[in-house]
């Protein structure tokens, strides 16, 4: 089955001025899992600085889900410039690791400890790879063995794994075609869900070019990136639309409410085409 959307390419025209044209692309290989067996409650995000820039993608998630009164807790382990590889998936769901205990915000030393059912502290594991590595001709192996030993390993656990297909460099559109293939097919691979937010931000410059998703070295996102890339892991994981939410952002500067509009609105449609959901 062939799904067509479009991506942004540029040129510079001979009077200097940069001139936005689209091209249509596909994606080949269908996602075989549409959806988790039950929402998760608590989610770890595994990944490097394309989960972490603008204060980390989890604030954005965490904020439309309190929004929409959606009960979803967010962990991330970030590495920058990291593959899957690189990170000790199995040590992270350790029992008495991640999400043990918090600590009172109220200036005393107080501890409140978590004792989760049976040890399981996570329900599902967004895995991210590095932004070339589903199709570097070199880190592309690196990316297939280590997303099959994760994907055990969480299994193992009682939880899912889920895997976050990137998005294209602003400067190499055909990124998001090969980057989509990539993933879905290693997800397959692993019986594992695929969250679509590269398709997400081809979508959305398509319609808004003048909304920068990328900040000037082409890759990292800009605050409208990171909320299109939240809003795109709550609807996948929710099974719900992010829209409507009055959440904004707010790392350095909240969005303009019509930009936040506008990204829940292109994160629901990609989310809900990509499974085939009504």
């Amino acid at each position: 089955m062939m799904r067509k959307f479009t991506v942004l390419t540029s040129a510079l025209l001979a009077l200097g001025f940069a001139s936005a044209t689209y091209a249509a692309e596909n994606y080949s290989i269908e996602p075989l899992v549409k959806g988790l067996k039950s929402k998760p409650d608590r989610v770890l995000l595994v990944g490097n600085s394309f989960m972490y820039y603008n204060c980390g993608v989890g604030g954005y998630i965490s904020g439309i889900a309190k929004d929409k009164k959606t009960k979803l807790t967010t962990a991330m382990a970030t590495i920058g410039g990291a593959g899957l590889d690189w990170h000790d998936v199995k040590s992270y769901l350790r029992p008495n690791g991640l999400l043990s205990y918090s600590t009172l915000n109220d200036g005393s030393n107080k501890l409140i400890f978590n004792n989760y059912p049976g040890g399981k502290v996570f329900d599902a594991v967004v895995l991210q790879d590095n932004s070339q590595g589903p199709i570097h001709p070199e880190l592309k192996k690196f990316f297939e063995k280590y997303a099959a030993i994760h994907s055990k390993d969480i299994r193992a656990t009682g939880a899912e794994p889920v895997f976050l297909m990137t998005w294209a460099y602003a400067d190499r559109p055909e990124m998001t075609k090969q980057l989509a293939d990539a993933t879905i097919k290693v997800a397959n691979d692993n019986k594992a869900m695929v969250i679509p937010v590269g398709l997400a931000f081809a979508n959305a410059l398509k319609d808004r070019p003048d909304l920068k998703m990328t900040v000037a070295d082409n890759r990292h996102p800009t605050a409208a990136g990171s909320y299109l890339e939240g809003a795109v892991i709550y609807a996948a994981l929710t099974h719900s639309s992010p829209e409507g939410a009055n959440f904004l952002g707010g790392c350095e500067k909240p969005l303009a409410q019509k930009d936040a509009q506008f990204l829940q609105s292109i994160a629901w449609k990609t989310v809900k085409d990509f499974y085939g959901w009504k």
